[in-house]
């Protein structure tokens, strides 16, 4: 399973656990040459921990200097997370 986050992150599963990605954009040379490249930075055991993992280092890679930069950092990390995650449905007729 994969789970899009926004254009750099992204959470994917194997049968053993939970991968956050970093997008690494399309080498131009190599076995990857050509093909979208993502690179598996942690592992977790479970979704719910991959989420918080992937929250807490949007936190801490941010560029905030205050309480209150921080406190942003995580309300607009937990908004583009809950953007992701929630269902979109489309009828067809």
């Amino acid at each position: 399973m994969i789970l899009p986050i926004d254009d750099t992150w992204r959470i994917k599963s194997d049968p053993y656990c939970w991968h956050i990605q970093r997008y690494q954009g399309v080498p131009t040379s190599g076995v990857m040459k050509g093909k979208h490249y993502w690179k598996s930075i942690r592992w977790y055991q479970k979704l719910p921990e991959a989420l918080n993992g992937l929250a807490e280092l949007e936190v801490m890679t941010s560029q905030g200097t205050s309480l209150a930069e921080a406190l942003d950092a995580v309300r607009d990390v937990s908004e583009r997370l809950s953007r992701a995650l929630t269902p979109h449905i489309e009828i067809m007729e």
